[in-house]
């Protein structure tokens, strides 16, 4: 669902330039002249970066604590694109003066250039703290979590910039998906009701709203979202196995196989389709029918939980103990806070007399079912939203 489901944010920002940088006075050695600062800037403003990166690096060579030579250094490599070497530079200079002015956003914005969000977030956050008014930064900040998969603080910021900005329909989308992966199912869908506004024919805000009201447990009011959705793109992968999955928390079961029995046809090869038809067949006590569609799904995907859950708990029925064992061993595996696993791993191995090992498994589920903690999946999480 990539290409309608998800819009990658774009955003540039311009290295800044250190406004003083101590000269250095020239000296000589051999025969062959030091530059000095203001040579090295001279070439950087003629556009020489590769001669003004080699002069600064002289500069240094000559005055390895010259902080401002290093960040200048910065500069220079940032506008070349190596950030890498860049960031090195930035890092430098900060160890030798952490005081040096401009230098956190320009490492901030080195890292996040690369892709490295975990990194940009420190000297993001330095900036904004030396600037708590800078919109440019926040917007980074909010941006490098969103990246990072920090969802909470990714919301928290760039609602500061969005509210600044509403015209800016990317930035309110990118919001709306950090709202929606950070839970503030709210907060999502009143982002998205404003995208509706600008665009009430977009599949995919039908989609994100449908999304969001899962999240609140307003299922029903999800379907109708996605229906809306389906018959605005009926082609779109994986949109069909959307609406069946909400039919199915729905228990409505025939309404479900209609589902993914039509995402199938798109992609034959969709293990979670298959993996809850297997599961519906299994309900409706058609071991054999659900056994074929889960041994699809898992031949597709080996992170299929549900499907090798089912698959344990069928072929306990069959008598099957050591390949139910192995069905159930795996999925605690992929998911071992899940109590339901537990349970029936504990079942076997009691059937086995295996009794220290289901006392064992047994002993977990109690302590998860402890925690109290509810954990039905909404529909975003099927639909692997998480993909900024």
């Amino acid at each position: 669902m990539e290409n309608l489901h998800r819009r990658t944010m774009h955003t540039s920002a311009c290295a800044l330039l250190l406004g003083c940088v101590a000269l250095l006075s020239p000296c000589v050695q051999g025969q062959t002249p030091v530059p000095t600062s203001a040579e090295a800037m001279a070439l950087e403003q003629q556009g020489k970066l590769e001669e003004a990166a080699q002069a600064w690096r002289t500069v240094i060579q000559h005055n390895p604590n010259d902080a401002a030579a290093y960040a200048s250094l910065g500069v220079v490599l940032s506008k070349e694109q190596k950030y890498p070497e860049a960031a090195k530079a930035y890092r430098k200079g900060l160890a030798l003066n952490p005081k040096l002015p401009g230098v956190q956003l320009n490492l901030g914005l080195a890292e996040f250039k690369q892709g490295q969000f975990d990194a940009a977030i420190p000297p993001l956050r330095a900036a904004l703290t030396a600037d708590p008014h800078n919109l440019q930064v926040t917007a980074l900040l909010g941006l490098s979590y969103y990246g990072a998969k920090h969802f909470v603080e990714a919301s928290k910021y760039l609602r500061v910039v969005a509210e600044a900005d509403p015209a800016n329909t990317e930035l309110h989308q990118t919001l709306a998906q950090s709202c929606l992966l950070a839970k503030e199912f709210s907060c999502a869908l009143d982002e998205f009701r404003k995208l509706q506004q600008i665009d009430p024919n977009s599949a995919a805000v039908h989609i994100f709203i449908g999304e969001a009201l899962d999240g609140q447990g307003k299922t029903e009011e999800a379907i109708t979202e996605f229906q809306a959705a389906l018959k605005l793109s009926p082609q779109e992968p994986n949109l069909n196995f959307g609406l069946g999955y909400l039919y199915w928390k729905a228990h409505q079961y025939d309404e479900a196989i209609a589902a993914f029995q039509a995402e199938l046809a798109i992609d034959p090869k969709s293990a979670q389709a298959l993996t809850y038809l297997g599961d519906i067949a299994m309900k409706k006590d058609d071991p054999e029918k659900a056994m074929e569609y889960l041994r699809k799904a898992t031949a597709l995907r080996d992170d299929m939980r549900l499907a090798y859950l089912d698959m344990g708990s069928i072929l306990v029925d069959q008598k099957q103990y050591p390949e139910a064992l192995a069905a159930l061993k795996q999925a605690v595996k992929l998911d071992p806070d899940q109590p339901d696993a537990h349970f029936r791993l504990g079942h076997v191995y009691t059937l086995l007399g295996d009794h220290a090992a289901a006392e064992k498994e047994f002993a977990t589920v109690r302590e998860l079912k402890q925690k109290d903690e509810k954990r039905e999946e909404d529909v975003a999480s099927k639909l692997k939203s998480a993909s900024p």
